[in-house]
């Protein structure tokens, strides 16, 4: 296979999706590319990690993504993933999450075509919450907030925006150990 043919190349030309895409990378890509925006290797490279974090339930901050993409593309800098997880969000295909401990998370987004989304990326299908403890964080339904977001818009005026920063806690584990730990 010469390096003009390679799955690669192809991609980075405008080419097809390689065949182990997921369905939601493959749209991914084709919103990026309906909105005008370039799917470099850098940038397709990310998209399959997040992905894949997706997938295994997992939130990977940048670093953590920075490692995987070298995996998968070893020609790709750091500092082009950082650059990459930036453009990306902008284009409203990646969503971040801002954890305690002050991580950053990204998550792919179901969102409109790029240049379509919300002014600031966030997915509106699932919120965070984290524990303070073991660091563990889930993902929760938005609407578990309805009632907190109702009351701070009717008292303050405030817009609670739930998919930005994850809330903390205890987790039900901690919770458990916590409490056969007490006397």
């Amino acid at each position: 296979m010469t390096p003009s043919n390679t799955p690669r190349a192809a991609r980075a030309a405008g080419g097809p999706t390689a065949p182990d895409d997921s369905v939601r990378v493959a749209g991914v890509v084709a919103r990026l590319r309906a909105g005008g925006e370039r799917v470099t290797p850098a940038r397709y490279a990310v998209l399959r990690v997040v992905d894949a974090a997706d997938v295994a339930d997992e939130h990977l901050d940048a670093e953590q993504i920075g490692a995987r993409v070298a995996l998968l593309e070893p020609s790709v800098h750091r500092a082009t993933v950082y650059r990459t997880l930036a453009a990306l969000v902008d284009a409203g295909v990646l969503a971040h999450v801002h954890l305690g401990g002050s991580a950053t998370v990204y998550h792919l987004t179901d969102a409109a075509p790029a240049g379509d989304a919300a002014p600031h990326h966030h997915d509106p299908d699932h919120a965070h919450v984290q524990c303070h403890v073991c660091g563990r964080v889930l993902d929760v339904a938005p609407e578990l907030f309805d009632e907190v977001a109702a009351r701070l818009r009717a008292e303050l005026g405030f817009e609670l925006d739930t998919g930005h920063a994850a809330l903390l806690g205890r987790c039900a584990d901690c919770t458990t150990d916590a409490a056969a730990e007490a006397p």
